[in-house]
C-alpha cells in the first residue's frame, strides 16, 4: 500500500488540491456570508487555486495570441498581394499614359508633314561597337525601299539600308558608315555629319573660316539626295579647331536618342539625280564660246 501511495503521490496530491479548489469554489457560491470553516478553506486554497488556474489561463492566452498572429500573417499576405496588384495596375496606367502621349505627339507630327510617311515599330536592335542599325516591322509591302530616310518627331534617325516583305533594316546616323550633308541653322555653314558609333557623330569638312559654335543646331541640307532639307540632326557639343589644315571638326549630339527608339516614320520618297541623257544639251553654249 505504501509503495502504491509513493508511486502515485504526485497524482494524488494534485487530485487533493483540485478537490480543495472545487470545494472552495462551491463554498463561495451565492450571496451568503461564509462561515469560519469556509473562510479557512478559501484562504488555504486560494494560492493553490491560482497555481492551478495560472497555466490554464496562460495556455488560453497563448492560444489566443497564436490565433491572432496567424490571422495577422494572413491579413499581411493578403495586403501584400493587393499592394503588388495595385503597383502593377499603376505601372500599366502610367505606361498607357506615356504611350498615349507619345502616340498623340507622333500622330501630330505625321499629320503636319507634307510628304507621305509610313509609321513603323522597332522590333530588333543591332547596336554594337561596329554596327549601329535597327530592324523595323514594315517592308516592301508598305512601299518601303532602300534609300528612304527614317525620322521621328525629334529628328533624323537614319536611312533604309535593306528591305524584306515585312521588315526593313535602318542604318542609324551614328553608324560610322553614315554620312549626312548638313548645315548650321544659325550661320548656314555646311559640312558632313559622320557617325562615330555609340559616342554620337562628328560634323566634318567645315571650312576653317566658318562660324560654328557649341549649341548650334544642325539641319539636313538635302544635297545628299537622301534626306529632305530642314530636318533636325542634332546639336553641336564642342568644336575642335586644328592649328593647321583647311577644315575643323565639331562633336554632335544627335537629337534622337537611338537607345530609346520605339516608333519611327519612313519618308516614302527616294530622290536621285536624273541620268545625263535627260538633260537637253541642244542650244547650250559655253561662256567661252559665246564671248566675242
Amino acid at each position: 500500500m505504501s509503495e502504491l501511495l509513493r508511486r502515485f503521490r504526485y497524482l494524488l496530491s494534485y487530485a487533493l488540491l483540485a478537490a480543495l479548489c472545487i470545494g472552495a469554489m462551491a463554498s463561495g457560491q451565492g450571496p451568503r456570508d461564509l462561515g469560519v470553516a469556509s473562510r479557512l478553506i478559501l484562504k488555504l486554497t486560494l494560492p493553490i487555486e491560482r497555481m492551478v488556474t495560472l497555466p490554464v489561463d496562460e495556455a488560453k492566452s497563448w492560444g489566443r495570441g497564436l490565433a491572432e498572429l496567424i490571422q495577422v500573417r494572413e491579413e499581411n499576405a493578403e495586403l501584400r498581394a493587393q499592394i503588388a496588384d495595385l503597383r502593377k495596375e499603376n505601372l500599366r496606367f502610367r505606361e498607357n499614359l506615356i504611350s498615349s502621349e507619345r502616340f498623340r505627339r507622333l500622330h501630330s507630327f505625321q499629320a503636319s508633314q507634307e510628304v507621305q510617311m509610313a509609321s513603323a515599330n522597332v522590333m530588333h536592335r543591332d547596336i554594337s561597337s561596329w554596327f549601329q542599325s535597327v530592324i523595323i516591322d514594315r517592308g516592301t509591302e508598305a512601299g518601303i525601299q532602300a534609300g528612304m530616310p527614317v525620322v521621328t518627331d525629334t529628328g533624323v534617325v537614319g536611312v533604309i539600308s535593306g528591305t524584306a516583305s515585312d521588315a526593313s533594316k535602318v542604318l542609324l546616323i551614328i553608324d560610322p558608315q553614315s554620312r549626312v550633308d548638313a548645315y548650321v541653322q544659325r550661320s548656314r555653314s555646311r559640312g558632313s555629319v559622320r557617325g562615330t558609333s555609340i559616342r554620337g557623330a562628328d560634323f566634318e569638312y567645315v571650312p576653317r573660316g566658318d562660324d560654328v559654335r557649341a549649341g548650334d543646331l544642325l539641319l539636313t541640307s538635302g544635297m545628299d539626295l537622301i534626306y529632305p532639307k530642314g530636318l533636325v540632326i542634332g546639336e553641336v557639343r564642342g568644336v575642335e579647331r586644328e592649328p593647321h589644315g583647311l577644315f575643323h571638326r565639331a562633336d554632335v549630339v544627335p537629337s534622337v536618342d537611338m537607345q530609346k527608339l520605339e516608333e519611327v516614320f519612313v519618308v516614302l520618297e527616294s530622290r536621285q539625280l536624273p541620268p545625263d541623257e535627260a538633260f537637253v544639251q541642244s542650244g547650250e553654249v559655253l561662256w567661252s564660246e559665246a564671248a566675242p
